[in-house]
């Protein structure tokens, strides 16, 4: 039997308490099965491969978090709607790229959502549940 991953994001939600006004950048692997498929190296690389272009399109007071097995969530530090658009546009920009397993040119693609959860108060499980919902929605 499997076990299941667990992701701790205690410490997203610490910053996110912190943070409320400000925008997530949610980013989700297109097709992981079929590149894991290939080879599960093939897609552990998939899934460096997203968080480096996740990295590079962050501001330095961005927060970039793994929410689950090839889900990831960047909480910016600013408030500003345009600029967390944009590095969902930057990451975007990439999708097609290919990584390289062993020789083999692999396309990646990723899903890509911005929100705001806003000032209310929300428990842990609210945040994980509202940004895996978000994650779910991009993908239609």
């Amino acid at each position: 039997m499997k076990s299941k991953m667990k992701f701790d994001i205690s410490e997203l939600y610490d910053i996110f308490q912190s943070r409320k006004n400000c925008y997530f950048v949610c980013c989700d692997i297109r097709n992981l099965i079929v590149i894991n498929d290939i080879a599960f190296k093939a897609g552990d690389l998939a899934i460096l491969e997203t968080m480096q272009r996740m990295a590079d399109a962050t501001g330095e007071d961005d927060i970039l978090f793994r929410i689950g097995g090839d889900e990831f969530a960047l909480l910016t530090a600013k408030e500003d709607e345009e600029y967390a658009k944009g590095i969902a546009r930057d990451i975007l920009a990439h999708n097609g790229e290919c990584i390289d397993y062993e020789g083999r040119k692999i396309p990646l693609k990723n899903y890509c959502t911005v929100l705001r959860l806003g000032e209310k108060t929300m428990r842990y499980s609210e945040l994980f549940t509202s940004l895996q919902t978000a994650l779910t929605e991009a993908k239609w």
